[in-house]
């Protein structure tokens, strides 16, 4: 049991530095309409509704014709949380190509048609395809993608739409009749179509989600998963939105540093020192509540208040990635229908509540709603931080935590997983399991009815790839895979 204790220190610090596979070098080129469509998509939902706070990529033509886009954003998320539910997988994905070209013909329409009654319904008609479209890309996010492509697509998906967001004033400053970023989101759902045509001519490519249950444990994660999310993408944004004191532009920009900062500390921990994904999370968690602290602070030091801006971003970034690429890793690990059903559900239930907080938080001219807003985030966090011991022992009691930095997900046995990382050969395999069940090498001899010498050669090289020395410390090695 102390060995187990110890193991479970050091895995909270840095994973196996031997096993980390993450690197551009991994994106598959067969994988590259999947890898590409979800960072396009998730630019274009960006241009439209999320995150709720004012830091989208908002196009001024799709406000100018549907004014709130709230209603709309709740029809996209119902419309995309029932999908699948109803369809499998490999249904749904393939037959997003027709999706995209309706509401590309939709986008076109309008353009020509201009802000007015028939432009709403046509738009209204269009964002349930949008929403298809949208949980296409989740679906092959989650089970097409290896574990490079899910975290370099990641950040591209965090980083583009606030470059956007950031240089949107040199657009809107452009004599141009159409606005450029009307012209951007056009050309993504052009890039979209060909991308979703690709998927639609190779089905194979998209796995089906089995009817088996997922651990127990592992649905102790979504609350984790879900409340980051919520704070990062819905609640702090809105935070920033409600400063006063400082120019818009001001604050994007400090955000946007922040956001920066934020994905350079992922690229460094995560793809060269191999610090664990919990790490990672509290990390995210600190910032968020730093920022919080600080956003309360300003209120008495306005000056200050800046400063949080710079917090937010650096917690989104770090957050955003890690609780996505977790949730990646979990899903493709399980391939649970169930889990993947309830977890999005709960996650569509998750944002419309964040949602709902926000725009309560912000009605009327309530001087204490910013701080409202700010105490109760604070509270859920220091929550979040009493539980860290749970949700640690859940983490990483969990087999899918092995994967997390394997060039992707394993579907065997977390021992064999193991021994692959360390490159042993099957026969070299076989003969490590016997020697963990206890067995001499006389007696493995025996069974495997093969020459002493050939045994002994076999269990120097497992030494000298696990760079050990004896059994016992192979045992120590091993222990908490050889006993799950």
């Amino acid at each position: 049991m102390k060995v187990h204790k110890n193991s479970l220190i050091s895995q909270m610090g840095h994973g196996d530095r031997s096993t980390n596979k993450l690197s551009l070098k991994a994106i598959t080129r067969d994988n590259l309409p999947y890898f590409w469509g979800w960072i396009a998509v998730s630019i274009w939902l960006y241009a439209y509704f999320i995150p709720i706070g004012g830091f989208a990529v908002k196009v001024s033509l799709f406000e100018a014709i549907v004014g709130d886009t709230t209603i709309y954003f709740y029809i996209m998320l119902i419309t995309g949380s029932l999908i699948p539910i109803l369809w499998d997988g490999k249904k749904f994905v393939s037959a997003s190509f027709y999706s995209i070209m309706f509401s590309l013909a939709c986008y076109i329409s309008v353009l020509f048609i201009g802000p007015g009654t028939l432009s709403k319904i046509i738009m209204l008609i269009a964002v349930p395809c949008i929403g298809h479209v949208f949980i296409a890309h989740v679906y092959s996010f989650f089970m097409v993608l290896n574990n490079s492509e899910k975290l370099f697509s990641l950040i591209m998906v965090v980083l583009l739409p606030k470059v956007i967001m950031y240089i949107k004033p040199v657009f809107s400053s452009s004599e141009l009749k159409l606005h450029p970023l009307s012209i951007l989101i056009l050309l993504i759902m052009i890039s979209l179509a060909f991308s979703t045509y690709s998927i639609k001519s190779r089905p194979e490519m998209v796995p089906s989600f089995k009817r088996v249950k997922a651990p127990v444990k592992a649905y102790s994660l979504m609350p984790l998963v879900f409340v980051g999310l919520a704070l990062n993408d819905v609640i702090a944004p809105t935070a920033l939105e409600q400063m006063t004191g400082f120019a818009k532009h001001q604050v994007e920009s400090y955000y946007f540093a922040g956001i920066i900062v934020g994905l350079l500390v992922v690229i460094i921990l995560q793809t060269r020192f191999s610090v664990h994904i919990y790490t990672m999370l509290n990390l995210s968690f600190a910032f968020l509540a730093i920022g919080f602290v600080i956003y309360l602070i300003q209120f008495q030091y306005q000056a200050v208040g800046i400063v949080s801006a710079i917090f937010f971003g650096i917690a989104y970034s770090i957050g955003m990635v890690n609780l996505y690429y977790l949730t990646g890793v979990m899903i493709k690990k399980f391939q649970s229908l169930y889990f993947y059903r309830t977890g999005f559900i709960l996650s569509s239930v998750c944002y419309l509540l964040a949602s709902v907080f926000v725009k309560i938080t912000g009605q009327g001219d309530i001087v204490e709603s910013p701080v409202v807003l700010a105490f109760v985030s604070i509270c859920v966090v220091i929550l979040f931080f009493l539980l860290s011991p749970f949700f640690i022992k859940m983490l990483y009691s969990g087999e899918w935590i092995d994967d997390s930095y394997r060039e992707d997900i394993s579907q065997c046995t977390r021992l064999e997983a193991k021994l692959k990382d360390y490159k042993l050969t099957p026969s070299e395999m076989e003969v490590c399991r016997l020697l963990l069940g206890g067995y001499t090498l006389r007696q493995i001899s025996g069974m495997q009815s093969k020459a002493y010498s050939t045994i002994n050669t076999y269990c120097t090289s497992i030494y000298r790839k696990m760079n050990i020395n004896s059994r016992t410390e192979l045992f120590l090695l091993l222990q908490e895979y050889k006993e799950q």
